[in-house]
């Protein structure tokens, strides 16, 4: 008769609890980016439609006024503040979804950091993001939300007539890292790919300022609501590990890496350029690139540039950036 030999080849074993975890968690992630994707796409879509209007009235009841349909622009310009104000309260509550804190990390020399090169390119990248919000708001709104260095000065010498319009701006701007310090917002989610509800909450706050200018064209309601998420963005970053890390203002990186390049000079370029003001000027480089970017953009869709770097902070804030490294057995 014919013999079966037995198969020489061993059962694949069965995936570690771990592993197990982390795909799960790759599904989750590419979910949330579709869904995300969708979202804008829609969102993009819907706001390149006109508003859909009822058809003209007979004319035996031309006696009767016309009846018009519903108008997304009538509504956000009637409601612009009590739809700002339910944006604040959604980014709260985004905000306030932040998990329990793990194990704090070891501190150790920023530059010595395991992490030091994503940590490099994610603060570049939110320069970058933060660079176009500030941009949109500046060309289309005529105010700067990411610093407030001017904002103080414009508040003090135009006390009494228009400043208060700008002290609005740098009181919105502590309300959003105070959120961000009320609900204890990791500051090293964003290099390991972890959700961080803070930063999608100041996601919801620039979509909210765009939308609410787009249609309403209240700058007065609008610019706030950016500079609030400036304020998230900013107050989460600093709590990174080794360096206060600045993503929205670059005064103080510009400070530094002018010293950096003055040490540098008085070796007379023998010795290599601190790693930390090529930190800086990498930052500096790309919120500038970010300005560019603005540019170019609202010359086509206006204020709704600004939904760009909402889009991509969503996406980083639900863990898809950094990309995840694969692992090796």
């Amino acid at each position: 008769g014919t013999s079966v030999r037995p198969s020489t080849t061993a059962p694949s074993p069965p995936l570690s609890a771990d592993r197990a975890a982390m795909a799960l968690r790759s599904r989750g992630r590419a979910l949330a980016v579709a869904v995300l994707l969708v979202a804008a796409v829609s969102s993009l879509y819907s706001l390149s439609r006109p508003t859909a209007v009822l058809a003209e009235v007979p004319a035996s009841f031309e006696e009767e006024p016309p009846l018009s349909g519903f108008s997304v622009k009538d509504l956000v310009t009637s409601h612009a503040t009590k739809l700002a104000v339910l944006a604040y309260v959604v980014c709260f509550l985004v905000a306030k979804q932040e998990p329990a804190a793990g194990k704090a990390a070891e501190a150790v020399m920023f530059e010595k950091r395991v992490d030091f090169n994503v940590v490099l390119w994610m603060s570049a990248y939110l320069s970058l993001l933060s660079g176009i919000v500030n941009a949109v708001a500046i060309i289309e709104m005529g105010g700067t939300v990411a610093h407030h260095t001017g904002n103080a000065s414009h508040s003090g010498r135009l006390a009494g007539t228009d400043g208060a319009r700008f002290l609005a701006l740098m009181i919105a701007y502590a309300a959003g890292a105070g959120v961000a310090g009320y609900c204890k917002s990791d500051g090293e989610a964003v290099y390991c790919g972890k959700y961080s509800p803070g930063l999608l909450g100041a996601a919801v706050a620039v979509v909210a300022g765009a939308v609410i200018h787009f249609y309403s064209g209240n700058a007065l309601v609008a610019l706030p609501l950016l500079s609030f998420s400036q304020g998230m963005q900013n107050a989460i970053t600093r709590k990174t590990s080794g360096l206060p890390v600045c993503t929205t203002h670059m005064t103080g990186y510009l400070t530094d890496a002018g010293a950096g390049l003055g040490v540098w000079a008085a070796s007379r370029f023998r010795d290599p350029l601190s790693t930390r003001a090529k930190f800086f000027l990498l930052s500096i480089g790309t919120f500038i690139a970010g300005g560019l970017a603005a540019k170019a953009m609202r010359d086509s869709v206006g204020v709704l540039a600004a939904l760009v770097p909402a889009f991509l902070m969503a996406v980083t804030a639900v863990g898809v950036v950094p990309l995840p490294k694969k692992k090796t057995n």
